[in-house]
């Protein structure tokens, strides 16, 4: 269910942005390449990596504004499905998968076995790239009403631009190129009403990420409480290599804090211990 505002109200007094129309809405389109390889159990070994190389495209994927009466909102033109058409705000053109797990090769009696048998290894690779971020703009002075919008191209830059070159530590404070952006152009006949933004929705991708998560355990054959019980020891790492991976920054034009990231998507590395006994 689309919620969308009128933009013509001629009742004096009525704000136009205080008027909700509700009507089912909107168009998606999705397209993908997906890629797997499957490595069964041999030698202790198995894996399964996945890769997938997608888009997905619709006119409502930026909506990301709310109102206290409940309702949300698509940025820009209301009544223009093609304005608001782009990227998803989850759209992800590229996600690889590596799960794998190995059990060492050891001997399977005496003190040897005892020691070195029933050890497995785990892990859970995960590359993917950032999601995609439309730029907004909260603008009072919008001509038909509708102050969720997008923000406008200044022109001064390319759109490989509008992010800043370099690592995503490099830039927390500064994720976006502020002067790639510029309010609406003025088109009313009071000099002070603008148009909508231009920018495209989803125009640019967010942090990308990378995380590794493992797992070690141990399994001890018992003959106590009874024939066939098991003592299994597990210690389990998530982002094992404590890597930092941010969240995806204000993307806010009319914000103080257009562009900073104040946030990271995964917590750092976490470690826990488990002892089980099954019988």
């Amino acid at each position: 269910m689309l919620h969308r505002r009128s933009e013509s109200v001629p009742i004096l007094g009525i704000p136009p942005d205080s008027l909700d129309e509700v009507e089912s809405e909107g168009s998606s389109w999705y397209n993908g390449l997906e890629v797997s390889l499957t490595k069964r159990l041999s030698h202790g070994l198995q894996f399964l990596a996945s890769y997938t190389f997608s888009k997905t495209l619709d006119t409502d994927g930026a909506d990301v504004n709310g109102t206290s009466a409940g309702t949300v909102l698509t940025l820009g033109d209301q009544n223009s499905p093609g304005h608001r058409w782009g990227r998803t705000s989850f759209d992800r053109p590229q996600r690889f998968i590596l799960s794998g797990t190995w059990t060492s090769p050891s001997p399977s009696h005496g003190v040897k076995g005892a020691l070195l048998g029933g050890w497995d290894l785990a892990a859970i690779v995960t590359i993917q790239s950032g999601s995609a971020l439309t730029i907004a703009y909260a603008n009072a002075s919008n001509t038909f009403g509708i102050s969720e919008d997008r923000a406008q191209l200044s022109g001064s830059c390319a759109k490989s631009q509008i992010v800043i070159s370099g690592s995503v530590q490099s830039k927390l404070n500064n994720y976006f190129d502020k002067a790639c952006f510029t309010t609406p152009p003025i088109i009313g006949a009071d000099g002070k009403g603008t148009a909508f933004g231009d920018s495209a929705t989803g125009i640019v991708d967010g942090p990308g990420q990378a995380n590794i998560d493992l797992s070690i355990s141990k399994n001890i054959p018992l003959r106590w409480p009874q024939q066939g019980s098991n003592l299994q020891f597990r210690a389990e790492f998530f982002n094992a290599s404590n890597h930092p991976q941010f969240s995806n920054p204000d993307n806010n034009f009319s914000s103080e804090t257009f562009g900073v990231i104040s946030s990271t998507s995964v917590n750092p590395r976490v470690g826990q211990l488990a002892l089980k006994l099954s019988f």
